[in-house]
């Protein structure tokens, strides 16, 4: 077997029991996947910064080296069998390392993940481009990191249909108000994924009928960069996976519905043992 020379990603490895695997979003970090964490305290939590991002270096990698390096990362760590939980960008890692790594993942958690050519739009095109993916970016970080706050002081408690879908599709202030050094990187990591993202979402989706461990698709009702019906044609592709639609809820699923996400880990954690267990008495010939 040859020895991979590529950096490890910074990971957080605690706790006790079984193990799960978070591959966060883009942007994003591993302390996105807190809420959920904290209702999983009897499982044994492996949480990574992925390349780009936090503490794991400026580098950005394709979604297949991500999957690499993270299946490298489970090895090394003694944690196979591992529940991988993806989201969004991180979503289509977690595909390909089940598909090329099925020995190492015994089950698979997607939220909001991207993983169909045809879920990817105008817009993503756009933030891909040379010069122009730079300048959306940064523009739109800048103005909704300006309207973000004041939306919030309107918003504040009340409750109306409306108001709740602001605050589920609204990403979280600490990713808007990030500025200098930190911001530019932010933006680079940003803008070269998504080029990423439309260099390799085919093979993404190739990769989608190759995986076996029990799957779960979670999907936010008001998702509007992964769309409702992106996530359930993800499920229609992974045999026999199972969709779940949260109502009232964006894209940011592990921040407004952990308890879903929490959930589903536990599931598939059930039928993966299902799957191992011995066959009954009554199913043994003789």
């Amino acid at each position: 077997m040859v020895t991979s020379t590529l950096r490890r990603p910074f990971v957080v490895d605690r706790g006790r029991g079984d193990p799960v695997l978070f591959v966060h979003g883009q942007p994003g970090l591993g302390s996105d996947w807190n809420p959920v964490a904290e209702r999983l305290a009897d499982h044994r939590l492996l949480v990574v910064d992925r390349p780009g991002y936090g503490r794991s270096g400026r580098e950005t990698l394709s979604i297949e080296t991500n999957a690499q390096i993270l299946a490298e990362l489970v090895v090394e760590r003694a944690a196979a069998p591992v529940t991988v939980v993806g989201h969004s960008y991180g979503g289509g890692v977690a595909i390909v390392l089940a598909a090329r790594r099925p020995e190492l993942v015994s089950g698979l958690v997607l939220v909001g993940s991207i993983g169909r050519a045809d879920g990817l739009n105008a817009l993503d095109r756009l933030l891909a481009m040379h010069g122009t993916g730079e300048a959306l970016s940064a523009a739109g970080l800048f103005t909704v990191g300006r309207v973000l706050p004041r939306l919030r002081h309107v918003v504040g408690s009340q409750r109306h249909v409306v108001l709740d879908w602001l605050r589920a599709s609204l990403p979280d202030e600490g990713y808007l108000r990030v500025s200098g050094q930190r911001g530019r990187q932010l933006r680079r990591s940003f803008v070269d994924e998504q080029r990423t993202l439309m260099r390799e979402i085919g093979e993404v989706e190739a990769a989608l009928g190759s995986v076996r461990a029990p799957t779960i698709v979670i999907s936010g009702a008001w998702d509007l960069v992964v769309p409702p019906s992106v996530s359930a044609s993800i499920a229609a592709a992974i045999p026999g996976s199972e969709l779940v639609s949260v109502a009232r809820t964006g894209h940011f699923v592990p921040r407004d519905a952990p308890e879903v996400v929490a959930s589903a880990v536990r599931s598939v954690e059930d039928r993966a043992r299902d799957l191992r267990a011995p066959e009954s008495e009554y199913d043994t010939p003789g």
